[in-house]
This record gives C-alpha cells, structure tokens and sequence, in this order.
C-alpha cells in the first residue's frame, strides 16, 4: 500500500512533530502542553507527581515568556537579513525555587522544537550534576508528552528514533565541570540549528569554561541560561547582574515567592541571622551577599592582618607547620608564626619534590630558625616525610591528622574545624599575615556551614575546595592554619611574669598561679619540644 500524505499527517510522530512545530517559538506553551499539569492519574494508571500543580512558577513563567519573545524577534531580524542574537538568562535565586525543573524544560522544549539540537548542561561540582540536575531531567522525562522521541542516560539525553550518527549530532551532554574539560563548550558549533548551553550552580563554574561557553555562540541559533544560589559577589556570574547586565536577561527570585517552598523554614532563616543579614540575602531573597556567603575568613579581616604593623614577641614559641605534597598541581609548603607574628619568616612553597628532598629542607629550616614544635600533617603523603624526619634527621615532629576528633566535641567534629576556628580567631585578635595575594585567596576561600542535626560547625575539605573552585589544594593556608594544631609553652616563662609581659607589651593567656605548671600542661594538652 502507498503511503499518501494524508496518511503521514495522521501518523502519531508526524502528528506530535507538527504539535511541536506549532510552538517552536513559544516555550511558555511548550510546557503546558507536554507535561499532565493538575491531571490525578497517568495514563498507566500511576499517581501523576503533578496532580496538584498548574504549570510553571511566576519567575519560570516570565523565563519562558522571554524566551520566546527573543525568538520571534529573531526570526524577525533573520527575515531582513540580520544576524540573530544570543539569549543569555541569568537567574539568581533562593533555595528551593525550581531551577532545576526549569533545566530540564529548557533541554526538552530545544530538542523537540529543533533537529539536530545540541548542547552542554554542566553544574558547579560533578556531584551537583549527578545527584540533582541530571536526575530531575530523568522525573521529567518520565511525564514527557514526547518521551518515545529521546533517550535519557546518566550522561546524555539523545534523539532516540534516529541511526548511531544522528543520535551522536542530535544530544546534550551532561559535562563535568573540570578546568581541563573546556573542549566540551568549544566543540559546540552547530550552524545547521540550535545549541544550548546551561550552568546549575553558575557562581561556582571555572571562568575558563565561561570563556568557552561565550566562544561556543558563534553560530546557530544559541541559547544560555546561568542558574545559580549568589553565593559570591564577585566572577563571572556576579558579572552577569551588574557589570554585564546589557548583555543578559536577569531577575532576582525570592524564595517566598514560589508556592511550593517552606515559607516557615524561610523565615526561621530571616529570623535568626537577621533580615538583612547574607544567609537572607543568599538563602531566601536570591540576592548577592555583602561578603562572600559563607566565608569563613572574610577578605576584610585578612586584608587588615595583612597590612596592621607586626607585633613581635620573642619569648611567644616559634612553631614551623609543614603541609606536604608529592608530584602534581599540589604545592609542599613549610610556614612559621610566632605569637601574632606570621610574617617575618618567609613562607617556602615548592613543587614536585621527593619525600627525601623535602625532608632535606624541612631538616635545614629547623636548624636555621630553631622552632620549637615542628608540625606535619600526616595524610596526603605527610606519613613518609614524617619517618625520614624522625629516624634520619633526628627531628621532634608532631604529628597532625586532620580527620581525628576534636578537643572540643560540643562545637566541632573533627581538628580541621577546630585550628581552622583557632586560626580565624587569631586572624581578627591581631594576627600579622604577609600579603601573599595566593595565601590570601586560599585562606578567605574556604567554605564553611554548619551541621542540620548538631550545629557544628563544618570546614569545607580540600577536596571539595579543589572540586568547587578548580584550583589546586589551598596548601599555603593549610600550612598556615596547621600552626594551630596544637599548644606549645612559650619560649620564656614569663607566663606568669607580670613585669616581663608588660615590658614587651605583649597579651596572651596566663596560667592560673595556683596549679603546679605541670599539671596545667598537661591539662591545656601544652607540647614542649626539644631539638
């Protein structure tokens, strides 16, 4: 039998590929139409996730409306031969809003309106992408009016119906965020129709994928979205609302604005850290914090320890702290403080050396500058250094294992949040820090947050450090921040000198005078080393 037109028309994929071709320009129209809003049941009879909803929020409506108003106005500038523009979006939000959903709609609505579409979804960390945006991708597949069309994976969303060929040029990719996987942006030319980039968690990509990302939107019909919780108030997402702003179609959404948030759990936020305070502004208006949201050490307080006069204090103990690191991108670094003093020394950072060599030159440092506790951090390779330290060098080391339990169980779990708290302590109490812009960075870099269940408080790891910023491992504020690792006797014992102390003008803890010294050592969990 022969196949007429009429027929064609009335197959269900032609029936569906002229359904989706009555709304290319119309994403709003798009969404509700392909998803059963408000309908009680599937149509295997299954409970339908959406029974209760009526499509889109408000801000995800306007989104949708926007775009497709950029679109028809392209069409209009391709009509009288103009070149088409790019939509950027940039979208800062509370938590909870709905950004993901609307990912997922932006990848579904390209592809059933656009052959041969592709595109790159990436998140700020691979666990980000793994474990929330991809997965919501799959929930609304699963409802999709044009399901049978595509496939979806753990890393792509292809076209289904077509050869191994057309699949491989009609998909989008779910990249990991790596520094070294820009070729994922750069190979996203795509003249014959549309490519679509999108950032989840945008305020923590690298900018050398941004830069990608920009260079990708040479050709085509292109469309950018950037999505993210304003956790930093600078880079290239920050740019997007006020140094860019031309360039990109932004809105602030408040989390209190989308019906299906915890408006109580929202307030409690507002009510404890105050309404103008950076938790509010990050977590429920969508707004850019004052300082970097969860900061541990803000740049304020390290750019003033960097540049208040040095407070020497020689009878303090001189403690030499050694993060240690092998081969790679990672650096070995020996630093030294005293008292409020973490600047005289010079810092010595170092690349690729030996387990040997390093304990060369921590062996030589010790005797230049005889410190009075050397302390090494033991995981990461630490463990070698430390025996060539001992059994050849003949050095008194301690040991410091970041993972072990703190001292202080009732407000921190492990030593890492605990010299981390001491050092930020000693960093806005008068410390001297030298102005190493690299030290700077890594010290007010890191992340902090607090446990849901028992409020302590939580340093971020370095590996997530690593993973969140694409930057190798912050180990000059780490060696920095292992100084505190653990209580050493001053080098006089004025401790209990009143006249000494007020003659170098210099404030510490005293000792009460009642308890034997030694016993208050032992205590306080007080090292004395002898080299």
């Amino acid at each position: 039998m022969v196949e007429t037109p009429l027929d064609s028309l009335l197959s269900p994929d032609a029936q569906l590929a002229a359904f989706a071709a009555s709304m290319r320009s119309d994403p709003l129209a798009f969404v509700l139409a392909s998803y059963p809003w408000r309908q009680p049941f599937l149509s295997d009879g299954s409970y339908n996730p959406l029974a209760y909803r009526d499509g889109p929020e408000p801000w995800q409506r306007k989104l949708l409306t926007d775009w497709g108003n950029h679109i028809r106005a392209n069409d209009q500038r391709i009509a009288i031969g103009l070149d088409p523009l790019v939509f950027r979006a940039a979208r800062a939000s509370g938590h909870g809003v709905g950004k993901s959903a609307m990912v997922s709609w932006a990848i579904q609505f390209t592809m059933a309106t656009r052959a041969k579409a592709r595109g790159t979804i990436t998140a700020n960390t691979q666990r980000q992408l793994e474990d929330k945006t991809w997965p919501e991708l799959a929930k609304w597949h699963a409802v999709f009016l044009f399901k049978r069309w595509f496939a979806w994976t753990a890393t792509t969303y292809t076209f289904a119906l077509g050869d191994a060929e057309t699949r491989k040029n009609y998909m989008m990719t779910a990249a990991t965020v790596g520094e070294d996987n820009v070729e994922a942006f750069q190979g996203l030319h795509n003249a014959e129709s549309a490519v679509l980039i999108i950032f989840d968690e945008a305020s923590g990509i690298h900018p050398k994928i941004w830069e990608a990302a920009v260079g990708a939107t040479t050709d085509g019909e292109v469309f950018n979205f950037f999505f993210g919780n304003p956790t930093q108030q600078t880079g290239m997402f920050a740019d997007c609302f006020v140094k860019n702003k031309r360039f990109y179609n932004t809105a602030h959404i408040d989390s209190r604005e989308v019906s299906f948030t915890n408006k109580r759990a929202l307030q409690d936020i507002i009510d404890i850290y105050g309404a103008d305070s950076d938790e509010a502004r990050v977590r429920v208006y969508g707004q850019f914090p004052h300082q970097a949201f969860n900061e541990f050490i803000s740049k304020a307080a390290a750019n003033e320890a960097a540049t208040r006069p040095l407070v020497v204090d020689h009878g303090a103990a001189l403690i030499m702290s050694v993060d240690c690191a092998r081969f790679g991108v990672d650096e070995a670094v020996i630093a030294f403080r005293q008292g409020k003093d973490a600047r005289s020394r010079p810092r010595m950072v170092f690349k690729g050396l030996s387990n040997v060599k390093l304990a060369d030159i921590i062996a030589d440092m010790a005797h230049k500058y005889r410190p009075d506790v050397i302390i090494i951090e033991a995981p990461g390779g630490g463990e070698g250094i430390i025996d060539i330290c001992r059994e050849i060098k003949h050095l008194k080391v301690v040991e410091f294992w970041p993972g072990a339990l703190a001292a202080d169980q009732g407000h921190f779990y492990r030593k890492r949040d605990e010299i981390w708290a001491a050092a930020r302590d000693w960093v806005i109490d008068g410390g001297c820090i030298d102005d190493d812009a690299e030290f700077v960075k890594q010290l007010t870099g890191i992340l902090y947050g607090y446990d849901k269940l028992t409020g302590k408080l939580r340093i971020e790891s370095k590996e997530l450090y690593k993973e969140r910023t694409q930057e190798h491992s912050p180990d000059r504020a780490d060696a920095f921040v292992l100084s505190f690792g653990v209580k050493v006797l001053r080098r006089d014992h004025s401790l209990y000198n009143r006249a000494i102390r007020e003659q170098a003008q210099v404030s510490y803890d005293e000792f009460s005078p009642d308890e034997p010294l030694i016993d208050r050592m032992r205590r306080d969990g007080y090292h004395q080393a002898i080299m």
